[in-house]
C-alpha cells in the first residue's frame, strides 16, 4: 500500500494535487528537499483543510498519506539518551511511537499532556525523496492511554478490557457511529476501553475506511471529541537517522508568552547540527482551533527561527 516506486509515486501525487502546493525544491543535494518556511505554513493549512476520505480515491490508501497534519509533542530528554525525533526507550520496547492527527474535520483544541511544542511529519505520498517510509499501525479517536495497553504492542488491548479495547474490527466496531456508541456506553476509563482502528498496510482496502471512520468518530463525539487529541501509532524505526526523518516543521503553540518557542528553537538547532548535509527545518506557529467548528492555523515568522534558511 505504501511501498511505492518512483513512477507510481508521481502518479499518486498528481491524484492528490487538487489543493497541493508545488513539490519541494532541492536545497543541497538531489536527494534532500525542503519547502521554505512560508511555503510550509501554506502547505500545512492546505493539508489541514483536505477532508479526504482516502488518497487518490483508493480505499487501500488511507487519508493520512496525503492529508491532515501528523504531529508529535516533544520534551527534551534530560539524560541526553535520545533526540526528540528518535523513538524513546519506551517506544523501542512497545514497537510504536504515538502521534496526533489534526484535520479540519477532526479538530482538537489541546495537545497531548498540554505541551506547547513538537514536530510535524510530511504525509508519506508527498514527502521528499530519500526519507523513511514511516508506517501507521492504528488510529484511536481519542487519547488511548497506550502506555497502559499491551506490553508487546501499543495497538493491543488493555489487560483490564481485553475484548472491547482490542482492534475495532475484532471488537465489532466498524463505523464512527459504533465507536461513539461504545465510548458513550463506557462507564469508566473511557480512553483505555477504546478500540483502535487497524490501518496497517496488510489490511489493504480495509485500511482507508478504518482510518476515515476513526476521524468520523472524533467528530461525532462533538465537544468531548474536541476536548483532547486523538492518537495514531507509528511503527518504531531505528534511531540515528536524522537526515532520513521526514520532518516538515518544528512547531510551537502561539499565544500568551509563546512558551514553547524556546524548545522549538533548541530542536531546530539540534536537528540542523545532527544532519549532514545540513537540513534547516522551519519553525511554525500553530494556533489551535477555538471550537470544533473553528479552524486551526499555521503561520511562519522569520523572527522565530534559530537557524536561517
Amino acid at each position: 500500500m505504501r511501498k511505492l516506486a518512483g513512477s507510481l509515486l508521481i502518479t499518486l501525487l498528481l491524484g492528490c494535487s487538487q489543493t497541493a502546493v508545488q513539490p519541494p525544491a532541492p536545497i543541497g543535494t538531489p536527494d534532500i528537499q525542503a519547502l521554505n518556511g512560508q511555503q510550509v505554513a501554506t502547505y500545512l493549512n492546505t493539508l489541514y483543510g483536505r477532508q479526504f476520505p482516502n488518497c487518490n480515491k483508493s480505499d487501500s490508501r488511507p487519508a493520512f498519506l496525503c492529508s491532515g497534519v501528523t504531529l508529535r509533542v516533544t520534551v527534551r530528554d534530560s539524560a541526553g539518551q535520545y533526540k526528540v525525533w528518535d523513538p524513546s526507550p519506551a517506544s523501542v520496547k512497545s514497537g510504536g511511537v504515538s502521534y496526533s492527527y489534526l484535520r479540519q474535520d477532526a479538530n482538537f483544541g489541546r495537545l497531548a499532556w498540554g505541551y506547547g511544542n513538537g514536530y510535524i511529519l510530511y504525509p508519506l505520498l508527498e514527502q521528499p525523496s530519500g526519507k523513511l517510509n514511516l508506517q501507521v499501525l492504528c488510529s484511536y479517536p481519542m487519547d488511548a492511554w497506550t502506555w497502559n495497553r499491551s506490553s508487546t504492542s501499543v495497538c493491543g488491548p488493555a489487560p483490564q478490557y481485553p475484548n472491547v479495547s482490542r482492534a475495532c474490527h475484532l471488537a465489532g466496531v466498524f463505523t464512527g457511529e459504533q465507536a461513539k456508541t461504545a465510548w458513550d456506553a463506557s462507564y469508566e476509563n473511557k480512553n483505555l476501553r477504546q478500540c483502535g482502528f487497524d490501518v496497517r498496510d496488510e489490511r489493504n482496502h480495509l485500511a482507508g475506511p478504518a482510518f476515515y471512520q476513526s476521524l468520523r468518530a472524533k467528530s461525532l463525539l462533538g465537544t468531548t471529541g474536541f476536548s483532547e487529541q486523538n492518537e495514531i501509532v507509528i511503527r518504531t524505526w531505528a534511531a540515528g537517522q536524522a537526515n532520513a526523518m521526514p520532518i516538515m516543521a518544528f512547531f510551537f503553540i502561539a499565544g500568551g508568552t509563546n512558551a514553547g518557542l524556546a524548545d522549538a528553537q533548541y530542536n531546530q538547532r539540534d536537528f540542523y547540527n545532527s544532519t549532514n548535509p545540513k537540513i534547516v527545518v522551519p519553525i511554525i506557529r500553530l494556533t489551535p482551533a477555538a471550537s470544533a467548528a473553528a479552524p486551526a492555523s499555521f503561520t511562519y515568522s522569520a523572527a522565530d527561527q534559530a537557524v536561517a534558511q
